[in-house]
This record gives structure tokens, C-alpha cells and sequence, in this order.
């Protein structure tokens, strides 16, 4: 099974195609690169590989998923950080972090722990009670 794979994947706005019959796979394990100069398609094809977007016409699967029938369930399998950024900038990190959480049913049973191991690892603990608008960009992917 591909990690990735798109048949003829294609997406249009109106008479402009973003990306037009792209077809390529990605064994697992595999490192994959998707470069091209600045409307490519690069980030409209990243929306349609994570359910974001639906194609216009053409097939993909992450993970033997298929990214329309089974758009909900990809999202347990990826992680994609969008170029704009969804956090409240008058929200602290903390407060950023506990709105997705409950946002996404995540129980408040153990999120304290879970939080600190996360802040830890994203070297965020220090900026915990800083609002997320006075952050870097960098530090705002990582939240």
C-alpha cells in the first residue's frame, strides 16, 4: 500500500486549474518532496490530500484512504500546518490550546500533563501566559 496516492487529480476555480491531472504515489518511508514555484498548486493540492478541499475531478488516498469518502478518518493518520494560522491572537497559549482541545473533545482528564509534554517538546513552556498575536511566526506553527 502507498503512503500516497493521486490518479489524475485535478481541482479548478472557475476557469483557472490550480492542479490539473497529477498523478504520482508515495511508498512509506519514502521521503517526498512537493516543490514548485508560487501557485503551483503546491498548497491546493495539500488541501485535497488532507479533506480540506474536494477535487474536481481525479482520485487520492493517504494511508489506503480514500481523502473523499474517508475525509474524517484521514485526519487521525496526518498532520498539515496551513499557511494561515487559526489561533486567537488575544488568547494566551494556554488559552489557545484549551479552546482546541475542548473544541475537539479532548478530555480535561490528563490535558494538564499532556499540555506540559507538548509545550516541553515544542519548547513552548516558556510562553505559556504570552498571547499567541505576540508570538514569532515560528512559534505560532508550533502551537
Amino acid at each position: 500500500m502507498e503512503a500516497i496516492k493521486l490518479v489524475r487529480l485535478a481541482r479548478s476555480f472557475g476557469a483557472v486549474r490550480a492542479v490539473q491531472d497529477l498523478t504520482f504515489a508515495v511508498t512509506p518511508g519514502e521521503i517526498f518532496g512537493l516543490v514548485g514555484p508560487d501557485g503551483a498548486g503546491k498548497t491546493t493540492t495539500m488541501r485535497l490530500l488532507t479533506g480540506v478541499m474536494e477535487p474536481t475531478s481525479g482520485e487520492a488516498w493517504v494511508m489506503g484512504k480514500h481523502v473523499v469518502r474517508d475525509a474524517e478518518a484521514i485526519k487521525d493518520d496526518i498532520g498539515y500546518m496551513s499557511q494561515r494560522f487559526g489561533l486567537y491572537p488575544d488568547l494566551t497559549v494556554d488559552e489557545n490550546i484549551h479552546f482546541y482541545a475542548d473544541l475537539y473533545g479532548v478530555p480535561r482528564t490528563g490535558r494538564e500533563r499532556k499540555m506540559q509534554e507538548l509545550l516541553a517538546f515544542s519548547n513552548l513552556t516558556p510562553f505559556r501566559k504570552r498571547q499567541a498575536g505576540r508570538l514569532s511566526g515560528g512559534m505560532k506553527q508550533k502551537l
